[in-house]
């Protein structure tokens, strides 16, 4: 299809024309007089009194604060938090994981991301502005303070542990430059207004069991991760490194744990130097003598790190001298030994790690813990696959029985069929609970693009719209993430239409090679997820792909795949044996949206000619679970895509069918939607090979874009 008149490559640059941002709380859905407010809703009227009262309580040398930021985050930077460190969602209403509040003695904002408007307009009640992060005339948190101060200089304040010393640095300068010079103040952990308003009800800190991960699973041990480690060390003449990131202590000391929900992990931070080794847990001593709760083990925590029932060390060979996590003890023990040391810090540590080293002896660097991680070992690889079709083993099973209780009449719910479908993943081999919360989502709930369903959201699912499901697991020996869209009923033109095209947009982006010296990074590629639905003025406003761990996170740092100009300095190139989802959508508010989502690992590939350019690279699917055919217009689809289709099609039924034996509705529903796909077919594969000169053009801006940036 031809682009319409619109520039596309004009809406990459200059956003979401047709969206404008709300900066009052007039501008709120419901929040007019005698508007009734939607039953999701938190009334936070007592919280902004009381949290105003603690922050005029703070006592600074230089005066009040007028304003306080909360963010979303705990003080590792992490995607997930415990239900302790949910002080956002406490304050707000808003649970999601992107937004960041700024409270000042008259006013309260919430800032998120396009993911959310539609979440943050249905949970903020009407004491909330809702700011839409990126829309045209919605301020930054700079602008926005710096608009709202009285006088010049006046202070706003920041709980030092909960924001990386980059967001704090960066936001300090922005604000100096500002016409009323607002002060941004790192204010000590203890005098947080959340922390000291929040006493009731509140979640204790997670302690919960920390077993060993077994080398069968883990493919290298921990004393061969630290001797790597401090490899890297030597090479910047580090004396020590700081492991402040919850999944990076958890893959370099082989441990996995449940504090936060959906991710196997535990609070945590490790020194590493050069001759001892720290790790800070909470309860430490309870900790390294219980028994293991996870049955794919026998150790010990102690036993394990080669330490003693209270964490010393003695003698010979690798220990791990475990105490008590306390974070005002990490920035002593920093202080102390940044005071004759060199001392790596990763680039997103919290500002008072930051501000415990001193200045001179203090390397920032990224981590490279995170790198090591990233790229997986052959036990990983070998793991991420045979989970990876466990799952799509189980996901089938549930999508064939799903499909025929809609079409015998039966009642199922957005809640209801995630629950079932938990409950399957939970039987499956090695199956250790999920790695997210499902996204179960039919007709317009569909349109949200990280819905969650709940009780006052849950919708029937029927055969008049599309069901989205995006779902994971966590298992002893990977981690899953898989999102398909289906009709139970007949799928319009249109609709067709739209899935087709993010399905050729999965398609293009998992068909590219490329010469490993080129090190491309993710953000230079996600353009080929995106450029056919451009051709006929569509677009999504989600990342492409995210890294995924194997047990670890399902948003794995620190590479990512997407279409940015900015200089995102953890990034790294994509390299043989990291695995990324491939997650294409289309989305319209309050009717439908198609999301299809593929994990795909960065793989050696041997071209046709071998012209002395080099190795090459290419993706390599990895979720095997088919692609809804009545939702296809096959003549939108190129010969190449319909070859990749066919191919991907012919792995499932070879791996996934055995992996069925007894599911006989489950085989029937696999073979349905995996048969050949002709050449002979008039509609196959009409969309020929060529590249519209629109795209032609968008792929080399794009290109020219990023590489002069960089």
């Amino acid at each position: 299809m031809m682009l319409g008149n619109a520039s596309v490559l004009g809406l990459i640059l200059i956003g979401f024309l047709c969206t404008t941002g709300a900066t009052t709380i007039a501008d709120r859905k419901a929040c007019g007089n005698g508007d009734t407010q939607p039953n999701t809703r938190v009334n936070t009227g007592s919280r902004l009194s009381a949290f105003r009262d603690a922050m005029k309580a703070i006592v600074l040398a230089d005066g009040r604060l007028s304003a306080f930021i909360v963010g979303s985050s705990d003080a590792h930077d992490s995607e997930y938090t415990s239900e302790y460190d949910k002080r956002r969602k406490y304050m707000t209403g808003f649970g999601f994981s992107a937004g960041r509040v700024v409270i000042t003695t008259t006013k309260a904002a919430l800032w998120t991301d396009s993911r959310y408007f539609l979440e943050a307009d249905d949970n903020l009640d009407c004491n909330w502005i809702l700011m839409k992060s990126g829309i045209n005339g919605t301020p930054t948190i700079s602008e926005w303070l710096n608009s709202e101060m009285s006088a010049e200089g006046q202070l706003v304040g920041v709980d030092k542990t909960l924001v990386t010393y980059s967001w704090f640095k960066s936001l300090r300068d922005q604000l100096k430059g500002l016409s009323n010079k607002p002060v941004l103040i790192a204010i000590d952990h203890s005098e947080n207004p959340v922390d000291k308003i929040w006493t009731q009800d509140r979640p204790s800190k997670p302690m919960k069991p920390i077993n060993a991960y077994d080398i069968a699973f883990a493919g290298v041990t921990w004393q061969d991760k630290i001797k790597g480690l401090r490899g890297e060390m030597a090479k910047r003449k580090a004396k020590a490194f700081v492991v402040a990131k919850l999944d990076e202590t958890a893959w370099l000391f082989n441990l996995r744990g449940s504090d936060i929900p959906y991710n196997p992990f535990f609070l945590s931070y490790a020194i590493v130097e050069t001759n001892r080794i720290r790790l800070y847990l909470l309860d430490k001593d309870k900790r390294l003598t219980a028994q293991p709760t996870d049955k794919a083990t026998d150790k010990t925590l102690a036993v394990h790190l080669a330490t003693s029932s209270t964490g010393t060390c003695s003698g010979g060979g690798l220990c791990v001298e475990v105490v008590e996590y306390d974070p005002k003890q990490l920035e002593t023990d920093l202080k102390t030994l940044s005071a004759t040391a060199k001392v790596w810090i990763p680039k997103e540590v919290n500002y008072a790690i930051y501000d415990s080293v001193v200045e001179e002896n203090r390397i920032i660097a990224n981590s490279p813990v995170a790198i090591a991680k990233s790229i997986k070992n052959p036990v990983e690889r070998a793991g991420m696959q045979k989970s990876s079709d466990r799952d799509a083993a189980v996901l089938i099973s549930f999508l064939a029985f799903l499909e025929k209780e809609i079409a015998d009449g039966n009642r199922w719910t957005e809640l209801t069929a995630a629950v079932e479908l938990s409950k399957r993943r939970e039987a499956a081999n090695y199956s250790r609970g999920l790695s997210f919360n499902t996204i179960s989502s039919y007709g317009p709930n569909a349109a949200i693009n990280h819905y969650s369903p709940s009780k006052e959201t849950d919708r029937v699912i029927s055969d008049d719209s599309v069901y989205l499901l995006d779902s994971g697991g966590q298992y002893l020996d990977g981690s899953t993430d898989v999102t398909r869209t289906m009709h139970y009923g007949k799928p319009t033109n249109y609709q067709k239409e739209c899935y087709t095209l993010v399905l050729a947009s999965t398609i293009n982006l998992a068909s590219i090679h490329w010469p490993k010296n080129k090190k491309l990074y993710g953000r230079q590629v996600g353009v080929f997820a995106s450029y056919q639905l451009w051709d006929v003025g569509l677009d999504f406003r989600h990342g492409t792909g995210h890294g995924v761990g194997a047990y670890l996170s399902i948003h794995e740092g620190p590479g990512f795949i997407g279409i940015t100009a900015k200089n995102v300095t953890t990034d790294y190139p994509l390299t043989a044996y990291q695995f990324f989802s491939d997650e294409p959508g289309y989305y319209e508010d309050y009717k439908f949206g198609f999301r299809l989502e593929t994990m795909l690992m960065v793989s050696p590939f041997k071209p046709e000619y071998d012209k002395g350019y080099g190795d090459f690279l290419h993706f390599k699917a990895i979720t095997l679970v088919p692609f809804e055919t009545k939702m296809i217009e096959f003549s939108l689809l190129t010969k190449r895509q319909v070859e990749w289709l066919n191919n991907y099609n012919t792995r499932i039924r070879s791996t996934i069918l055995p992996l069925l034996s007894g599911d006989q509705l489950a085989i029937d529903w696999v073979n349905a939607r995996t048969g050949p796909i002709t050449s002979s077919d008039p509609d196959v594969g009409q969309a020929g090979t060529t590249i519209y000169p629109n795209t032609i053009f968008i792929i080399i801006a794009t290109v020219y874009i990023l590489k002069t940036l960089f």
